[in-house]
């Protein structure tokens, strides 16, 4: 039986991917939602060196749009630009702030307080006018009102600049220290992120090299057989043959054809996968290489005594410990008082009024400590803790896992390396059996059996070495992730450089 030959749309993800076969040639994948977690991305999926040449024009234009105009990736810089915000809030909280408050006040009604002037003060008044008349003087003392006093002015307007600025606050140094590892792990998020995008870019840009290749060789393979058909027709004409060797022909040839039919389908995906990737849209036009064009992949052994310090995986891990240390400080500190400077100038009055008898000024000293809560403040430090210690065993296996993968990554590329010298010396042979069956066939002294047999040998040696010439650029790929050796654009170490306009 003819095996059958496929391209299936692959899955974004950062498990190990499944090895390229004649059945499933070149696996894509789904995007990954990447969330903003202190949490370890162990990759089982393994990675690899840069495979495709210096010269590779075609390919370096497709990394660098996909970089640049991936929406997944655009989202991952508008999250690393959200932590950076945050960073610098939490900076600007341990410096002094200066605001200006205005107060305008109407009141009507309220309380009063009544005081009797008018009855303590009157009598003496008098006494003292009928002294003054009696020694030929006018009277002096006039009478006075008994006085309610509003405690509300009907109108009081109230502006001043008030000044605070924290002069012992370890919390708020804890905080900051947490939201800047936050953010060193936001950015090594987005470079596993673009990293793994790089991986699937090129895994989509060879798997469409390897459908288009297979649409080739079996619309060849296809003529082959429509010749071989002609031949029969004209074998039984001449009455050299039996009418089913047409119909045996004709079989094979329409075998072909449906392949032929589900190849052009897995192409169409494939060329589609890879403008997904690189943020096109679905049917912008697509080139790719011939496999036999694609560069040889480099190999390149991991050193045993190499510890993967480079991989942002772990880098992200780290931060996040240092994160979840600062969240125990933090929690540590709370149990501290706080001491903050605040400072009033302004002016106040029932009109707006600027001179020396308007204005007025304070300054504070403000002390705060909360003594007791029932050790909440406590268990948010323990809490913190542990997150710590969750995270470290996490790196310990995230190290060990990711050395396993780029081991793996090396000797799949050195067996998929092997794999293509293995395919090619298949092809020569087959198309030297195919070619001495063609000659054989022309002289009526091989069966068509033989000859279908050698024809599809030859068909399914050139689709192997295909499939064997864009395994080994996939799994140059897997080893370039795993070391972490793509060249990335300097702005994924920026976290104010988003790659798009935020403004």
């Amino acid at each position: 039986m003819r095996s059958t030959w496929s391209c299936a749309v692959c899955d974004l993800s950062l498990a190990p991917a499944p090895r390229p076969t004649p059945e499933s040639p070149m696996p894509a994948m789904t995007f990954i939602r990447t969330r903003s977690r202190a949490a370890v991305l162990v990759m089982l999926s393994v990675a690899l060196p840069s495979v495709a040449g210096a010269d590779d024009v075609l390919l370096a234009r497709y990394l660098d749009q996909a970089l640049t105009e991936n929406p997944a990736l655009q989202a991952q810089d508008q999250a690393v630009a959200s932590r950076g915000y945050a960073a610098d809030s939490a900076d600007a909280q341990r410096l002094p702030s200066l605001s200006l408050n205005a107060r305008y006040t109407r009141a009507e009604g309220g309380r009063t307080i009544d005081f009797p002037a008018g009855d303590l003060l009157n009598g003496v008044y008098a006494t003292l006018n009928r002294y003054l008349e009696e020694h030929g003087e006018a009277p002096q003392f006039p009478q006075i009102d008994n006085q309610s006093i509003a405690l509300l002015r009907r109108k009081e307007q109230e502006t001043k600049l008030s000044l605070t600025a924290p002069l012992f606050a370890p919390q708020l140094w804890a905080q900051a220290d947490a939201q800047h590892a936050l953010l060193g792990a936001g950015l090594a998020e987005r470079e596993a992120f673009a990293r793994v995008l790089v991986r699937e870019l090129k895994r989509a840009y060879y798997g469409a090299a390897q459908a288009q290749a297979a649409v080739e060789i079996l619309e060849s393979s296809e003529r082959l057989l429509a010749e071989n058909v002609r031949v029969s027709e004209a074998l039984v004409r001449a009455g050299k043959a039996t009418r089913d060797r047409v119909l045996r022909a004709e079989a094979e040839r329409l075998a072909i054809v449906q392949r032929l039919d589900a190849a052009r389908d897995q192409a169409a995906r494939a060329r589609r996968l890879l403008n997904l990737l690189r943020g096109q849209t679905t049917e912008t036009p697509v080139e790719v290489p011939s496999p036999e064009q694609l560069s040889a992949p480099t190999l390149a052994q991991p050193k045993s005594q190499t510890r993967p310090q480079t991989r942002p995986e772990l880098r992200q891990i780290d931060h996040s410990i240092d994160a979840a240390d600062a969240a125990a400080r933090a929690a540590g500190a709370s149990k501290l008082p706080t001491v903050a400077l605040a400072a009033d100038y302004g002016v106040q009055g029932e009109d707006y009024g600027f001179g020396r008898d308007d204005d007025f000024g304070t300054a504070s000293l403000v002390l705060s400590w909360n003594l007791w809560d029932f050790g909440a403040r406590g268990d948010d430090r323990r809490r913190a803790r542990a997150d710590a210690e969750q995270l470290r065993a996490q790196r310990i296996d995230a190290e060990r896992r990711l050395d396993l993968a780029r081991r793996s990554a090396a000797d799949d590329l050195a067996t998929a390396t092997r794999a293509i010298d293995a395919a090619q010396a298949r092809v020569v042979a087959a198309e030297e059996v195919f070619r001495i069956a063609e000659r054989k066939r022309a002289v009526a002294s091989l069966s068509q059996v033989e000859f279908l047999d050698a024809e599809r040998a030859l068909t399914e040696a050139r689709l192997n070495l295909a499939v064997a010439r864009c395994t080994a650029q996939d799994r140059a790929a897997e080893l370039e992730l795993a070391t972490a050796s793509y060249a990335l654009p300097a702005r994924l170490n920026d976290h104010r450089a988003t790659g798009t306009a935020t403004e």
